[in-house]
């Protein structure tokens, strides 16, 4: 039996999320999205060492900060194709913001 993936979220729910503040929690199915892992990754990564830190909120509730996902995502490599993707993202939501 496979375990289904879960609803990829959309360019613009993931924009939502890339901009909110460092201190902001946002779910583990939010946080695979936001580092393009799955989910069962992420729980490998709680369970073995390794991977963003992460609170428990209650005896079941995980959840990220947004500062410790962006400073794992720094320390990982990108391609080159992966990085000029997020640079274009980048100067488009710029030019979004500018008006």
């Amino acid at each position: 039996m496979t375990t289904p993936e879960p609803k990829k979220l959309n360019p613009e729910e993931l924009a939502e999320l890339h901009a909110l503040p460092d201190e902001a929690m946002v779910k583990p199915e939010e946080a695979a999205a936001l580092l393009r892992l799955k989910r069962a990754t992420l729980a490998w990564y709680r369970c073995h060492g390794g991977g963003p830190n992460y609170s428990r909120v209650g005896p079941k509730l995980i959840r990220y900060r947004m500062g410790d996902l962006r400073e794992y995502a720094k320390g990982q490599p990108m391609s080159e194709g992966v990085r000029k993707v997020a640079a274009a993202m980048l100067a488009a939501r710029t030019a979004n913001a500018e008006g």
